[in-house]
């Protein structure tokens, strides 16, 4: 079994090293996190490996995941590559959705990568049930990219190869679809809350046809699935929902406009006209007053 050192087991670090030591795939060794107490909290939660306090004491490993934040990652593999004890074969590679593999750079001649899990992370214990089936985005030197290949495999997960050169459009497109969902809901959130309806029973009232909206987006794709005012040049709401916002708050009513236009686009792929779509962006492209 090969062994794995963790620079950095935050929620995806833990996560993963949980998942490859319960799978068989990975023993966890050293963990290495910013204060000995979250190493060894991490150690608890992922059941094996040793907390260490510095990176300079953590012990030899046929494979090294650095998972702290994006702007750390660089600095962790300079530190690492002043004592990297180089094995025939050593592996070292990253989970950033955003950064190539050669941020790692340092640490060649080992065979480098990146390793991006399409998820969210934001509650390990509950990722240890739903990572299985999500895609890994991979891109590095073959035999780092080989390794996690089988790696994530074993974990259920499956990948897709991606050239460095492309990681940030690929990582946009993951944070448009994950993290700006839900800053839209957060928005639907404050036009129910200026409507007068609570928090707690928005969201209620938003699960079903959230999930559903998102369950025929990935069956049916994005043109077939779209309905709402805009969808069927629904004018009049279009206008009169513009106008609400702007009364109740500019902030919302502008990203209404912004995001109607984006859907005005879409919705042309689909029935509506030409005539009608015009006017729609004649409607949204200027303040209600």
């Amino acid at each position: 079994m090969k062994t794995l050192n963790i620079i950095g087991a935050g929620r995806l670090g833990k996560t993963l090293g949980r998942l490859w030591q319960q799978a068989g795939f990975f023993q966890i060794q050293s963990i290495h996190n910013r204060t000995i107490d979250s190493a060894h909290a991490a150690v608890e939660f992922i059941g094996a490996g040793q907390a260490t306090s510095s990176i300079e004491s953590m012990a030899d490993a046929n494979c090294w995941l650095i998972s702290c934040s994006d702007g750390e990652i660089e600095t962790a593999a300079e530190q690492l590559s002043s004592n990297f004890q180089q094995r025939e074969g050593a592996i070292a590679f990253h989970c950033s959705g955003a950064l190539s593999s050669k941020v790692l750079k340092a640490l060649h001649p080992a065979s480098i990568a990146s390793a991006h899990p399409v998820h969210s992370f934001a509650d390990p214990q509950r990722s240890l049930d739903s990572l299985g089936g999500s895609s890994v985005a991979l891109e590095g030197d073959s035999l780092a990219v080989l390794t996690l290949t089988e790696a994530f495999a074993s974990i259920g997960c499956g990948t897709l190869a991606i050239s460095a050169e492309h990681k940030s459009l690929y990582h946009a497109g993951s944070v448009i679809a994950c993290n700006y969902l839900t800053t839209l809901i957060d928005l639907s959130l404050q036009s129910f809350a200026a409507a007068g309806i609570d928090r707690d029973r928005a969201l209620r009232l938003l699960e079903p046809i959230v999930l559903q909206t998102v369950k025929n987006t990935m069956a049916l794709g994005p043109e077939a699935s779209l309905t709402g005012p805009i969808a069927r040049g629904d004018l009049e709401t279009v206008a009169t929902q513009a106008k609400s916002l702007t009364s109740a708050d500019p902030h919302l009513a502008h990203h209404y406009r912004q995001l109607g236009l984006a859907c005005v686009k879409l919705a042309r792929r689909g029935q509506l006209s030409d005539e009608t779509a015009a006017k729609l962006i004649e409607l949204l492209s200027e303040p209600m007053r």
